[in-house]
């Protein structure tokens, strides 16, 4: 009897470790996707902060340009400071609420930071493609009633997250991609077209060039983000547990953390606060 209890009281805590910690034999992976962490919170925290403070500090009122370049930063700012519960959770507290809690948060990156940089795509090409809609809408308050609806699904993705529904991501990933890639293809057409008159090719406008580089540098960035997750979704169940959850998910993980920090560094070139500072 005393036998059988204690091999049942190690067998529990031993799934109760599992819950945080799968990978007890090999925790290289692991420890890659914080170490990645730690460098985005060095890089993207204090440049996000800073793109915060200009904005909210900007002698005039909010732009309606700067809202979502706002909610984004935010947002990015945010995950920095909750990232170090992770870790901490991961060595030292233990404790099921804090992952479950560091699972919803996580939602905010992997949802939330998709979903902003869409909307800042649409909105470039409606001010390339249909310029006399973007100049007709181009006030801070259809922008202020679009952002119930973004956090709203963003927060609806974090439960998502808890409950592991890992699906649902790679479903609206592909859709916003699809989304930024007609946007880019479509601002690149515009860019393309020759001018009026004899057909001759005008000057690209700064600003729709400025345009066409952040859909591009957008989508790049998104790709090279959640694409390596998104194809590891489906290989679940398809290779061993220890395989698939102590290497391939950490180096994908690794992926989509890092990179937070390119969204304001471009908003930083634009507003000339960077050396090598973005024509305008």
């Amino acid at each position: 009897m005393m036998n059988s209890s204690s091999l049942n009281s190690s067998s529990l805590n031993a799934s109760e470790e599992n819950l945080w910690n799968p990978c007890p034999s090999s925790p290289y992976g692991v420890r890659i996707f914080f170490t990645v962490e730690a460098a985005n919170f060095v890089l993207g925290l204090p440049v996000n902060a800073w793109t915060v403070w200009l904005i909210a500090h900007s002698p005039h009122s909010v732009k309606a340009s700067e809202v979502f370049t706002l909610n984004l930063a935010l947002l990015e700012c945010v995950y920095s400071l909750l990232s170090f519960l992770r870790p901490l959770n991961y060595y030292f507290i233990k404790h099921a609420f804090l992952y479950t809690f560091n699972l919803f948060f996580y939602g905010l990156l992997s949802a939330g930071q998709p979903l902003f940089q869409a909307c800042v795509c649409v909105e470039r090409y409606l001010a390339v493609v249909h310029p006399v809609s973007y100049l007709r809408w181009n006030s801070v308050r259809p922008r202020l009633c679009a952002l119930p609806l973004v956090w709203g699904l963003t927060f609806v993705f974090c439960v998502c997250n808890v409950l592991k529904l890992v699906f649902v991501f790679p479903v609206v990933f592909l859709l916003l991609l699809l989304l930024q890639g007609l946007c880019c293809v479509r601002i690149l057409q515009v860019l393309r077209q020759p001018g009026p008159g004899d057909g001759s090719k005008q000057e690209v406008d700064p600003a729709k060039k400025q345009a066409f580089v952040t859909v591009l540098v957008i989508q790049v960035m998104m790709v090279l983000n959640y694409l390596p997750t998104v194809l590891a979704v489906p290989l679940r169940g398809r290779l061993r547990r220890h395989a698939y959850l102590c290497q391939l998910i950490p180096a994908s993980l690794s992926f989509s953390v890092f990179g937070s920090f390119i969204q304001p560094l471009m908003y930083l070139m634009r507003r000339g606060k960077l050396p090598c500072r973005a024509k305008a």
